[in-house]
């Protein structure tokens, strides 16, 4: 079943869930992260330690809202004991009345499912019929040994949770009509209510969703009367908190019993201490000991479902301790009926192993040819290389997850674009001064890198534009700059980075077609200038012809008309000599 979801907009591939998986259940696809549910153990660590909130608790609630307003169903809220750490000590009984408020029958502290509990492991180890005994109040750590210590499953103790026997508890005394909610710091309760048969646990709330419930019905703790459990606090109270058990089941062994001159009591806390131990164990290196197991740091206090994200292991461990000390307390006595045997079955996960050759083919496609060049550097979210590369053959993860071998690339692309490009590119800080230059910046300057870089930009060049761009903090748009210290005209722009508070800048050299602009401009204006001289010739020309043609002109017009008056003239003499 599906119980943590990712934001596939939030994750921005940190790898930072795969870091602190235990079991690596996650898998890694087209830039985002996706739990393999059959392999995940619950831990909830994924949840817990994701910088960008991409993965969030699936556990719908409503539900249990809607049983509530059934006045025709008794109601009986359990809570698991840290809650004195998650809502503080001095919250204990108005915790309980709002919960009373929020429409429960009854409260009652599973506590006293733990100390009967305590009473079956003192018994088992009395009778110190098992080689190693590891607790089973944790079903993380129940689910951790199934799936990936499967031939350690023996060494659980055959023995129900507190949880599983508090449910058992509240079903003998209400009756079987009664319906459980239990209230916790877990996300592996919700799977082990859900797993376990009979069901004793109807539902399962985390501490985390309960204040947000309380929030949402403007419920303040601080201002209720004092409620009330139905129960009274038991010495096993002490179960969530590091060692707790350990001490509540040696203060309950009969006296003169040998099972602490047999055992030892260990405590571990934590996947990466808890793992260690498994592997151990499974090679045949510990033996008589009674282990104290939590998968959370700091024991079931620092749960991750509680209210709050403080990780303060010790001192809330302290204020639980001292709390417990001072109250008053019984020790419950063992109810007729319970059923505390429990029967825990591996369930082994079959992991595809690729062989020698082809892990070696994987990693030298990352540029890994030889074991000397695998760094382990753990960078991917796997412990070793071979490790990323097993993931990778069994499509778990991807190869370009590896940032050694993906910075070297970036890198190399890089070096390669700074020495081939012939732009002059100059990388600034806040302060002026040259981070960083390419080659054709340096055969500009005539200088090395190590001579340009960490001087200041006026050393070399104008370095108002630059001063702008780190001043206002933003980019500086295309534009032609004259360095006239340099002898070079180019085409500059100026790009901001605000995450690192720098300014690139990216110079186009054109002085040499600047240079021939110039040239063919006077080309043209002095073959304007030669082709208006030639005009101003032709005009003379044109106008001496045109005065010479309106001389000459002028004289053939007179001849022309004296001609023309003598032609008529004689005319008019032989007409008048025929009329006579």
């Amino acid at each position: 079943m599906k119980y943590i979801n990712v934001a596939k907009a939030n994750c921005k591939n940190c790898y930072k869930c795969l870091k602190v998986c235990p079991v690596k259940s996650i898998k890694y696809s087209e830039n985002h992260v996706e739990v393999i549910e059959d392999a995940c153990i619950l831990c909830g660590r994924c949840i817990r330690n994701c910088p960008q909130k991409a993965k969030s608790l699936i556990n719908d609630i409503t539900i249990v809202k809607e049983l509530l307003e059934d006045k025709t169903i008794k109601k009986v809220a359990a809570l698991a004991p840290s809650y004195v750490s998650s809502f503080g000590s001095e919250n204990r009984l108005k915790l309980a009345a709002a919960l009373l408020k929020l429409g429960f029958d009854g409260v009652e502290e599973t506590a006293v499912g733990a100390h009967v509990v305590t009473l079956e492991y003192a018994r088992i180890l009395e009778e110190g019929i098992m080689d190693n005994m590891i607790t089973t109040c944790c079903p993380s750590t129940v689910f951790l040994v199934q799936k990936y210590f499967p031939n350690l499953t023996k060494q659980l103790a055959p023995v129900l949770s507190p949880m599983e026997t508090h449910g058992q508890m509240i079903f003998k005394e209400w009756g079987e009509d009664v319906s459980v909610v239990f209230f916790g710091p877990c996300i592996s309760k919700i799977e082990e209510a859900r797993i376990s048969l009979p069901h004793y646990i109807d539902h399962v709330v985390t501490f985390k969703q309960l204040a947000a419930w309380l929030s949402e019905k403007d419920i303040l703790l601080s201002d209720l009367e004092d409620g009330y459990f139905g129960n009274v606090p038991t010495a096993s109270s002490i179960y969530p908190v590091y060692g707790g058990i350990i001490d509540d089941v040696k203060s309950n062994l009969s006296p003169g019993s040998l099972a602490e001159e047999k055992y030892t009591f260990i405590s571990v806390q934590g996947t990466k201490d808890l793992t260690e131990l498994l592997q151990e164990m499974d090679n045949g290196k510990i033996h008589n000991c009674f282990i104290e197991a939590s998968t959370c740091y700091g024991s079931c206090i620092n749960g991750p479902e509680k209210p709050d994200s403080d990780y303060q292991p010790i001192s809330l461990s302290l204020e639980m301790r001292r709390y417990i000390k001072k109250m008053e307390k019984e020790k419950q006595p063992p109810i007729d009926g319970i059923v505390f045997n429990r029967e825990i079955e591996p369930d082994a996960l079959h992991q595809d192993i690729p062989d020698e050759k082809t892990i070696r083919n994987i990693l030298a496609q990352i540029g890994k040819n030889t074991p000397e060049q695998e760094l382990n550097c753990g960078s991917c979210g796997y412990r070793t290389c071979r490790e990323k590369a097993i993931a990778v053959y069994q499509k778990k993860a991807e190869l370009n997850m590896c940032m050694p071998y993906m910075t070297q690339i970036s890198e190399t692309l890089s070096n390669v674009t700074l020495s081939v490009s012939p732009d002059y590119i100059i990388a600034i800080d806040n302060k002026l001064m040259i981070l960083e230059c390419n080659l054709a910046a340096q055969r500009l300057f005539n200088l090395t890198r190590n001579d340009i870089v960490g001087s200041r930009i006026d050393e070399f060049l104008d370095p108002v534009d630059f001063a702008v761009a780190i001043g206002n903090k933003e980019s500086q748009p295309l534009c032609k700059v004259h360095y006239d210290r340099q002898g070079i005209i180019v085409n500059q722009a100026i790009v901001y980075i605000p995450e690192q508070d720098i300014a690139v800048a990216f110079l186009k050299d054109i002085t040499s077609e600047e240079r021939e602009d110039e040239l063919l401009n006077k080309m043209k204006l002095d073959t304007m200038d030669m082709a208006q001289t030639v005009i101003d010739k032709q005009m003379t020309v044109a106008q001496e012809i045109a005065s010479l043609l309106g001389e000459t002109t002028a004289e053939t017009k007179v001849t022309l008309t004296k001609l023309k008056d003598l032609i008529i003239y004689e005319g008019k003499e032989n007409n008048g000599k025929t009329m006579h």
